[in-house]
Formats: C-alpha cells, sequence, structure tokens
C-alpha cells in the first residue's frame, strides 16, 4: 500500500503563507503523518488478527456497509481511527468508558440496549451488529467518509460541509471537554476541529479507499484479503475516544 504523501497532506493541513512559517508548517505534518503511520499499522495487524480468527467478519461488514447504502472503505476507516480495531479497547483516559470498534460510550450503549462491559466482550462479528444499529438512522446519507465520521461524532449536523465545525460548538464547559477528548482531531492546531479534519485523520490512518471496479488503477479491492503489514513488536492497544452521541440527540 503506497503511503500518504507529506506534500498532499501539508497542503490540505495550512493555508498558503510566508516562507518564514514554512518550516514550522512542515513539521507539524511531519508528526501529524508520524502519529498516523503507528496507529496504521497496528490498525492493520488487529485486522488481520480478526480476519485470520473470524473470516465472516468480511462478508457481514460488506452487507452492513451495504444494507446502510455507503462504502465498506469509509466505515473501516473510522474504525481504524476509533479503536485500530481491537474490539476489547477502552478510552484510557480517566473517567472515560468509551469501547469496542467505534468506542461507544455507556449512555449510547445502553440506548442500544447494551452496556460497554459486554462490548468489551463481544466479538468483532457482532459487534458490527451494534454499528449498524447504531447507523442505521442515517442510512441513505452517509455518501462521503466525512459523512460517516460526522454520524459516529456529532449526527444532528451530519449535513455539513468540509468546513463545518465540529468541535466546540460553543463556549459552553461541555463543548470545551468535548474539543479536549477530541483534540487529535484538530490537524491544525486551530482550536475547532472540522468536518474535513475529521475525514483527513481516518484517511490517513485507516488508508482504505472504495473501490472503483471501472478504474485499472482502483485501490485493493474490499472483497480481497488484506496484505500482511511489516511485523511490529505486539503492544497494548490505547485509544482516544472520540464523544460518541445519540443519533437523536441534539443541542
Amino acid at each position: 500500500m503506497k503511503r500518504v504523501r507529506l506534500i498532499g497532506v501539508t497542503a490540505l493541513l495550512v493555508a498558503p503563507t510566508a516562507p518564514a512559517q514554512t518550516e514550522q508548517q512542515d513539521d507539524h505534518a511531519r508528526r501529524i503523518v508520524a502519529h498516523s503511520e503507528a496507529k496504521h499499522i497496528r490498525s492493520r495487524q488487529n485486522l488481520l488478527k480478526i480476519l485470520s480468527a473470524q473470516p465472516q467478519f468480511w462478508p457481514e461488514l460488506l452487507a452492513v456497509a451495504e444494507r446502510l447504502q455507503t462504502q465498506p472503505a469509509w466505515l473501516l476507516n473510522v474504525m481504524a481511527t476509533e479503536s485500530l480495531f481491537d474490539p476489547s479497547a477502552r478510552n484510557s483516559l480517566p473517567g472515560q468508558s468509551a469501547s469496542g470498534l467505534l468506542q461507544w460510550i455507556e449512555s449510547t450503549a445502553q440506548k442500544m440496549g447494551t452496556t460497554t462491559a459486554v462490548i468489551r466482550r463481544m466479538d468483532p462479528v457482532n459487534q458490527l451488529g451494534l454499528v449498524e444499529k447504531y447507523l442505521a438512522p442515517f442510512s441513505g446519507r452517509l455518501d462521503s467518509l466525512a459523512d460517516v465520521y460526522m454520524a459516529v461524532l456529532r449526527g444532528f449536523i451530519i449535513d455539513g460541509k468540509d468546513e463545518t465545525v465540529v468541535s466546540p460548538l460553543d463556549n459552553s464547559r461541555k463543548e470545551q471537554r468535548i474539543y479536549r477528548l477530541n483534540k487529535w482531531l484538530d490537524l491544525n492546531d486551530d482550536r475547532k476541529i472540522t468536518k474535513g479534519e475529521m475525514a483527513l485523520a481516518a484517511t490517513l490512518i485507516g488508508r482504505f479507499q472504495p473501490h472503483d471496479p471501472t478504474s485499472p488503477h482502483s485501490s485493493r479491492d474490499l472483497r480481497s484479503p488484506l496484505p500482511a503489514p511489516s511485523a511490529r513488536p505486539d503492544r497494548k492497544t490505547v485509544t482516544r475516544s472520540i464523544y460518541i452521541r445519540s443519533p437523536k440527540s441534539a443541542e
């Protein structure tokens, strides 16, 4: 799989500026790519483990995406970003309960008829059922990776454009807390997270692209197995979850 080009990331993260700022901007982009590379490798290792132990995960993922009228690549990118494909992952920050492939918080889990403790014990195939249940209200509106991630993060503003601010929405303590939990998604450090930044972060980590059967240069067909990534030492998965809201809630 081709690595994400640094120059492309820089262009997306920063606007044209004076030459004196170029070095600082390039350094910022390099840190983002390095951070994403480590997560990308770990996520692929975990996904390969899932596919080896539970080969039914792949066809079920494709079926869920079809029922949600979206692309399996976009679901994969969001799961890779949120949990690194560790179904038992739990947010390590104090007071946080977010768990599973999509890092559901406790209140969201209970609205789906379960708990975060139960989710962490669920196998990946059964968790796909929760992915579908959670995203079902947005079926037919998940037209991009940004839409899918927005539905997971703040579904009540799913229809925004790439420049739409996701967090913080105001200066309230709650919104500032949500921003702090998700600050790593603020790729250009301007103290606001946009829909486009969310999509870019998920692209850098997941690196799945929708398969175009009409193009001879299309990315890997998602109906084929994944190649093994470079071997790296195994280590405990640590997640920094997004703040997941109920699709029916609004502020």
